[in-house]
């Protein structure tokens, strides 16, 4: 019988790495105290940015640089919670200390960094940032609270990992205005439709062949699926006396051409897959890259 389951830190002039044990007891020391309401932003323009409006959810803000080792460093992890928290209501934003715009902008597109970002285009103890934030080491974070209140002020992004496990992300008021796209009748009407239309790759069957794979696509604003393609595919496990039969070489080309199948047969169905239900960000609908596994195996 088959089946197919569905399944450190940067101080100007100096970069010596501090641990992460001793970095908030040596740099942490004069940053606003939890429970200070959070200052406003302002611009290059001189414009403010009033953290009002983000009442109701919490706001992280980096304060960086793209000539800070130590921030760079950071970089990978801020995306990983940027892409965990986001769809969660939690509002980032980046206090950039680069001076030059096209710089900054230049560093915003190759890393592929996607919240938003403010900077007064001064030289770090220039600005009014960090003077209202008490930055005096880069990295540094700050947990804005759904009230508007500091609940965490650190240069350790581990701490912030942490904090933003256990806060209270939005205020009930503002839940369901963040979400992810959902297959319309949610997950078990999704496994119902790729059972009904997935079909186990012949040679793959033929030889006992599992294997896993994962198709990403864009969910359109009005709930179209778009743009699919492979994100990765593998091999799981081989059940059958007969491929043990084949030579080194036959085994090779019978593995690869039986994942060949499994992408197509998985890129056959993601194009068949009906309108979803769009991703919201702050209630309003939203473009989204989703990831789709398929795992084919043999019972």
């Amino acid at each position: 019988m088959r089946t197919i389951l569905f399944a450190l830190f940067c101080l100007i002039g100096v970069g010596t790495p501090l641990s992460a044990q001793n970095a908030d007891s040596l740099y942490a020391r004069d940053l606003l105290p939890v429970g200070t309401v959070a200052p406003d932003l302002i611009d290059h323009e001189g414009n403010v940015i009033s953290l009002e409006k983000f009442r109701g959810r919490c706001v992280v803000l980096d304060f960086w640089a793209t000539w800070c080792p130590d921030c760079r460093k950071d970089i990978p992890e801020m995306k990983k919670l940027h892409q965990l928290y986001d769809m969660k209501g939690v509002e980032f934003i980046g206090v950039s200390f680069d001076q030059n715009q096209e710089t900054l902008n230049n560093y915003l597109e190759k890393e592929n960094i996607r919240w938003r970002q403010v900077s007064e285009f001064k030289k770090w103890k220039e600005t009014k940032l960090s003077k209202d934030y008490h930055i005096n080491w880069i990295p540094t974070m700050y947990l804005i609270d759904t009230d508007g209140k500091v609940a965490l002020a650190t240069v350790e992004i581990e701490k912030l990992k942490e904090k933003l496990k256990t806060i209270e992300l939005v205020k009930p008021e503002l839940a369901g205005q963040d979400k992810m796209p959902r297959f319309v009748g949610g997950m078990p009407m999704l496994m119902k439709f790729l059972s009904a239309n997935v079909k186990y790759p012949e040679i793959a069957e033929r030889f006992g062949i599992e294997g896993k794979v994962v198709v990403k696509f864009f969910v359109e604003k009005d709930g179209q699926v778009l743009e699919t393609e492979i994100e990765n595919s593998k091999i799981l496990d081989i059940r059958s006396a007969k491929f043990e039969r084949l030579s080194p070489l036959e085994k090779s080309n019978l593995r690869n051409l039986a994942k060949q199948m499994m992408e197509k047969e998985a890129l056959r169905v993601a194009n068949k897959l009906p309108k979803w239900e769009p991703a919201l960000r702050r209630g309003k609908p939203v473009r989204v890259k989703y990831s789709l596994p398929f795992t084919f195996r043999l019972r």
